[in-house]
């Protein structure tokens, strides 16, 4: 009787028989060792990362996408909520807003009438108080929103992006206008957070509990910035565990290499006046490294579901075009 072929003399046969493009590339023990170096150390770094947002318990990425510049600037300044003060520094405009966000709590924890009757008034304090805020700092105001036309005029003259002397120049003047009203728009989000804690206390322990928490957000696009300083840190986490365990290693370096580029893109390469991106644009090229690489089979745990699905192609018989050749 003839003798059957072992598993690795199948595994021999059937990779011999496949084309040359799709054989088994060999990178050598020192291309794997780096290999498993890179994807532990930059999954270290995402971990660290996202451990230090959630132990300081206060990030936001407002400051982050507020310093955005280049061609994509307007777009990431889109993400935060009224960038540019006028909904806040509006009383119509704000008088709706706290207006709105009393019927989302209203409706949201389902206030019987005398709840309702005292978040009423609480709206009405809110009103009193940004009247106030704003009679304040009327001037200040007054001289901001007149400032629009300027900057905007500044920023359609391209020697204000191409020569640095007159970029360094817009750049102060904007800071110093945008400075004009970041005294108000502090006590006018203080304010805001006074209301949105105030409409809480009003609902009872069953009501929060039911509902949770019912955030007063300007937000005017898809995304919330209040979602995305939640999400990151897990994120960073997340992505930092699976590298370090070579876990699902393609899905998290390609998660974190395309959040990388995004990072980059805030500071557009090459584009007047933007900040250096060195250090992320590498760790991105690392992660789409790691990503494309397959990385996690490597003392990782997708070692094992690539031995499975490897193990299973090699005792496939061959195709046609195969035994063909």
């Amino acid at each position: 009787m003839e003798e059957m072929p072992s598993e690795e003399k199948k595994t021999e046969i059937h990779l011999r028989m496949l084309p040359a493009s799709s054989t088994y590339r060999r990178i050598g023990f020192w291309g794997i060792i780096a290999l498993v170096a890179l994807r532990v150390l930059v999954g270290w770094h995402f971990f660290m990362e996202g451990a230090a947002k959630v132990r300081e318990g206060k990030f936001t990425s407002v400051g982050f996408l507020s310093a955005a510049k280049g061609p994509l600037a307007d777009k990431f300044h889109e993400l935060l909520p009224d960038y540019d003060g006028k909904i806040r520094l509006g009383r119509e405009k704000m008088r709706a807003a706290y207006t709105a966000y009393l019927e989302r709590v209203r409706n949201g924890y389902s206030f019987n009438a005398e709840q309702s009757e005292q978040a009423a008034l609480v709206l009405n304090d809110a009103i009193v108080r940004w009247d106030s805020i704003s009679a304040e700092w009327a001037a200040q105001v007054e001289e901001y929103m007149d400032g629009f036309e300027r900057i905007a005029q500044m920023a359609k003259e391209p020697k204000r992006s191409e020569v640095a002397s007159l970029r360094a120049q817009r750049d102060e003047i904007e800071t110093k206008w945008r400075g004009l009203v970041k005294p108000v728009l502090s006590d006018i989000d203080k304010n805001s957070a006074v209301l949105e804690k105030r409409l809480a206390a009003i609902a009872n322990a069953t009501q929060r509990r039911t509902k949770g928490e019912i955030p007063f957000d300007l937000s005017t696009g898809l995304v919330s910035v209040r979602l995305v300083d939640k999400i990151l840190p897990i994120f960073d986490m997340s992505v930092g565990i699976l590298l370090i365990l070579g876990l699902l290693t393609p899905i998290a370096a390609l998660a974190a290499g395309i959040f990388l580029a995004s990072v980059v893109l805030t500071q557009f390469p090459g584009a007047p006046g933007t900040l250096p991106t060195y250090y992320q644009a590498i760790e991105m090229v690392a992660c789409f490294v790691i990503a494309f690489s397959d990385a996690g089979r490597f003392a990782g745990l997708d070692f094992f579901p690539w031995s499975y699905w490897n193990a299973r192609a090699a005792t496939r018989p061959p195709t046609r075009s195969a035994t063909r050749r």
